[in-house]
């Protein structure tokens, strides 16, 4: 009975999550000019502590390595609009952390100019909403928000910092990320080719 509570809590509140879809769905994804594809699969997992927990299991496939896998679990609180990330298994053994407090992975509905700051061990990364933008992807032209996230990575004492931008679309969540690289090029690192949704 408390599970089909939740799942009718899940469904319920889904349509109000813009940006943080919560329904099952699969999305595939390419970069890095077809270098890199992943397959991302989500399900709900119901209400807990007053958030919508979620699965993602994303498949990582690059050019001649292989395969790894990782699965995080968010949760999203519809009434304060705050995305979190609670757990994250890691790609290259059996570990899986849990993150006391939850990382803040971006707060609804977005904002421009609003910004956070995130601390993951000894990588932070500061992100800030740029504005909204109309893009042209594989799955199709959309307008999405852009959120700029400048990751400070400390590498054996070596602070390496790399500024990326996310982009987000309202029913669908985030479709695709790039970056300008050291060449002035711009290059997708991950872009939306595809979503299947549970008929």
């Amino acid at each position: 009975m408390l599970a089909v509570l939740c799942l009718f809590q899940t469904r319920a509140l889904a349509a109000e999550v813009r940006y943080f879809p919560v329904g099952a769905m699969t999305r595939v994804y390419s970069g890095l000019g077809n270098n890199v594809r992943i397959k991302e699969i989500q399900k709900p997992l119901g209400m807990k502590d007053g958030r919508i927990v979620i699965e993602i299991s994303r498949e990582i496939s690059y050019v001649n390595f292989p395969k790894r896998k990782i699965v995080a679990t968010y949760g999203v609180n519809p009434k304060t609009g705050r995305v979190v990330q609670l757990t994250s298994s890691s790609a290259f053994g059996d570990h899986v952390w849990t993150f006391h407090p939850p990382l803040l992975i971006y707060r609804l509905p977005f904002k421009k100019g609003e910004s956070w700051d995130v601390q993951d061990g000894q990588n932070r990364s500061h992100s800030k909403v740029w504005g909204k933008v109309r893009v042209v992807l594989p799955f199709g032209t959309m307008t999405c928000w852009v959120v700029e996230k400048v990751i400070t990575y400390d590498l054996i004492r070596r602070k390496s910092p790399q500024i990326l931008y996310d982009y987000y679309e309202p029913s669908l969540g985030w479709v695709a990320e790039g970056a300008w690289a050291s060449d002035g090029k711009w290059h997708w690192s991950r872009k939306l080719l595809s979503v299947k949704r549970p008929s």
